[in-house]
């Protein structure tokens, strides 16, 4: 029988698997100030896209094959997706089955879980209160990603799901209140991302009043829904779980993204976490995918170390 690996067991050799996160930091000489971006590790998601929309990962939702395709290209983790529901209406992921199975890959691999994503939320809303299945996800999704060893949730707000309106914003945020407690006993954070201000996404978390429910800040989809990146992270601070980095339909750092005054300030909120890379393959080619990944982990990688 295969070893069942507790979650702090996990969490350990995750931190070991991530050693090479020094190269990133750079030398203190001794000193005892905290380093450049300590503590930030670079992984990746794991879908590439819904629906003929691309979202720019390196494969199908829920794949295990994401993880040893993210280990040769040289990312830290993987962000796995919740896929579907099997015949018993159970997420596949909450199977402990298939836990195993990460497990299984991410200790062959050296490499570690960089949270989750529930993307069923994107067909079933927990804006509507005539659909309890966005709920129902929600509560099977918290123990599972404890139990895969890692912290974040996202929780996406997209298309048919946005809470663009006040109302809607008041009406989740009252059913987060609701999931946060069963959150905090499993040392899980609820990630939102969607398209709304920081100021919006602030009066969220003011209702909602728990630490197990923050923001999911990507800087790609915030700029391109027209707020300042450059207000809303120091802005946010704290409040922010984890990051997407992406700059699509470009290469990062050849489009209208200031990435080393975004890395600046993800370091001055003294963020520690995964940024997670989440870019389309700009190449055209769906099938080059790997390939546009491991150009835009070399440019975080150069210019962190950079600013190091």
């Amino acid at each position: 029988m295969k070893k069942q690996f507790t979650r702090r067991e996990f969490l350990v050799t995750g931190s070991l698997a991530s050693a090479g996160l020094a190269v990133f930091t750079g030398c203190n000489n001794g000193e005892s100030e905290r380093r450049f971006l300590e503590g930030v590790r670079i992984g990746v998601i794991d879908i590439n896209g819904r629906d003929g929309v691309q979202f720019g990962g390196l494969g199908r939702p829920a794949d295990l094959g994401a993880v040893e395709k993210a280990a040769r290209i040289g990312f830290e983790g993987v962000e796995i997706t919740f896929g579907g529901p099997d015949e018993d209406g159970i997420l596949r992921l909450a199977r402990a089955e298939r836990q195993q199975q990460y497990f299984d890959e991410f200790e062959k691999h050296g490499i570690g879980p960089a949270g989750t994503h529930l993307m069923m939320l994107h067909e079933n809303h927990l804006k509507n209160p005539d659909d309890p299945l966005a709920v129902k996800w929600v509560e099977q999704a918290i123990p599972a990603t404890s139990s895969l060893g890692t912290e974040v949730i996202l929780l996406p707000f997209f298309f048919g799901g946005a809470i663009e309106e006040r109302h809607e914003q008041e009406y989740v945020a009252d059913i987060l209140r609701e999931l946060a407690p069963e959150a905090e006993a499993h040392g899980v954070i609820l990630g939102l991302e969607n398209t709304l201000s920081a100021v919006d996404n602030m009066f969220i978390l003011d209702r909602v009043n728990s630490p197990a429910v923050k923001v999911y800040y990507d800087v790609g989809n915030s700029h391109f829904f027209g707020h300042d990146i450059y207000e809303e992270i120091p802005f946010l601070g704290e409040h922010i779980c984890q990051f997407h980095i992406k700059d699509n339909p470009h290469y990062m750092g050849q489009g209208e993204i200031d990435f080393e005054r975004v890395f600046r300030l993800i370091d001055e909120i003294n963020f520690q976490g995964w940024l997670n890379v989440e870019t389309l393959p700009v190449s055209g080619n769906i099938e080059d995918r790997e390939q546009d990944l491991r150009i835009n982990l070399e440019f975080t990688r150069d210019t962190i170390g950079r600013l190091s």
